[in-house]
């Protein structure tokens, strides 16, 4: 319930059962949808850096317009941000440089959030508010599984704050990263089925 808490509307300020701090809780109706229909594993950093106080800013309008307010591409079975694919790839997709399908839409669908951002210092917690907005996005487009990864580099760390996102199809036998292993990776990183 933490984690979700943070990428949901909130109902009312509680107080966290796991470690006594305040927090807001989600409302009854979103807890249950989320819990039903989502599975989330994290890294250790991720858990650490994940409540940190944050502001909850608007989603600039350059990052909405390139992502949440275009429909996806879809080809070959692959679902891609249209903004990220190249015009040539737009027929037949060469997915042996990839080595399948899942990889290929992961590499593709990869970006990072302080691209976009005009006020670099604000990219994680944009991050945050765009995790949320695709999740919707995508829910309301389509009822096929998914897997997102979004991941952080804090403002002490050479690259940040950033934050990256990617996401792919769910597949059998296909696999971006071992989510299972995820909690062992060194960085700051989630990864969230839906």
């Amino acid at each position: 319930m933490k984690i979700l808490s943070v990428l949901w509307g909130f109902e009312d300020e509680a107080i966290d059962p796991c470690n006594g701090t305040k927090s807001r809780r989600l409302s009854t109706e979103l807890r249950s949808y989320c819990f039903k229909h989502m599975k989330i594993f994290a890294s250790k950093l991720m858990e650490r850096n994940f409540f940190d106080e944050r502001s909850v800013p608007h989603i600039p309008d350059r990052l909405r317009n390139t992502f949440l307010s275009v429909p996806f591409f879809e080809t070959q079975g692959c679902v891609f941000f249209d903004f990220l694919l190249k015009p040539e790839s737009r027929g037949e997709f060469n997915f042996h440089r990839y080595g399948n399908r899942t990889r290929c839409e992961a590499s593709v669908n990869g970006f990072h959030v302080k691209d976009f951002c005009d006020k670099k210092e604000l990219a994680i917690s944009v991050g945050f508010v765009f995790l949320h907005e695709f999740i919707k996005k995508w829910r309301a487009s389509s009822d096929e599984n998914i897997f997102i990864y979004f991941g952080v580099a804090a403002k002490e760390e050479e690259f940040g704050p950033d934050a990256t996102f990617s996401f792919h199809k769910k597949r059998k036998n296909e696999a971006w990263m071992d989510v299972e292993e995820i909690e062992g990776v060194d960085g700051a990183i989630m990864a969230i089925e839906i």
